[in-house]
């Protein structure tokens, strides 16, 4: 599954045409990274680490997108989530996107929009990767688990997903996995549960329904300057008041135009 996914990504951002196109302006926020090409605007999770040694700094403005989405297969992270965020920000202008868009339901603002959206629908044990914040709200009385990379008093660690997982009857997995390289994992864990991979960190992919996912929660950029200044003054879930909002797709429901 590994390779399907990561090399599925690749071809479908090779048919873009923004696939060699210069890339116009990168930020790596406190939270998020943003990459720019052709006035198109992706996404990814930022490392939870930190570097002084990056030896690309300054110099990434103007090489091709097809370089940065190269890294896909880098274990440096923040190569690793570059290459997301550019991935993004090329398919976003895909056709396929434009017609999951279009097909997807939106959410509105918030970053738990997508655990309150589908609440109702939940049932049995529940399993988060990621701890997002304020959480606990929107899941009051569901029994549920948050599998955390760095785990907070009310989380388990990563190691968890192992045994959690397959017992469980949903499972939301956050998109930054498919920069840290777990994503592959997860969803083989997750292949008796249903499976939201959500986040603002996602690809807007067809690749999605044959690797077991059955609900994808996206992101659209309504604000793209809004989005840029939140970020650069290291924003985490505010990019959601105006920057960007959740749109949901459940991938087993008929579609049409």
């Amino acid at each position: 599954m590994t390779a399907r996914i990561y090399t599925s990504l690749r071809e479908e951002a090779a048919a873009c045409p923004a696939f060699q196109a210069p890339v116009e302006r990168v930020c790596i926020g406190q939270v998020w990274t943003l990459v720019q090409v052709a006035g198109l605007t992706g996404l990814c999770m930022s490392p939870q680490s930190y570097s002084r040694t990056l030896g690309w700094s300054g110099e990434l403005t103007g090489q091709p997108a097809s370089m940065l989405i190269d890294w896909l297969d880098s274990w440096q992270p923040f190569e690793s989530v570059l290459a997301v965020a550019t991935l993004n920000a090329v398919l976003s202008g895909s056709e396929t996107a434009q017609r999951l868009q279009r097909w997807s339901e939106p959410l509105g603002t918030g970053n738990l929009a997508v655990f309150e959206a589908l609440k109702h629908r939940l049932q049995g044990q529940v399993s988060v990767i990621g701890r997002y914040p304020g959480l606990n709200v929107p899941l009051e009385g569901i029994d549920f688990h948050c599998i955390e990379r760095i785990p907070g008093e009310q989380d388990y660690p990563d190691q968890a997903a192992e045994y959690l997982l397959p017992e469980s009857h949903w499972a939301f997995i956050t998109a930054s996995a498919l920069a840290n390289k777990t994503l592959p994992r997860l969803l083989t864990l997750s292949q008796n549960s249903q499976t939201v991979l959500m986040g603002p960190s996602m690809p807007w992919s067809s690749v999605w329904q044959s690797v077991g996912v059955d609900l994808i929660a996206g992101i659209v950029v309504d604000d793209a300057d809004r989005l840029w200044r939140t970020v650069a003054e290291a924003g985490g879930v505010r990019i959601f008041q105006g920057g960007v909002s959740y749109r949901l797709l459940d991938l087993h429901a008929e579609q049409g135009e």
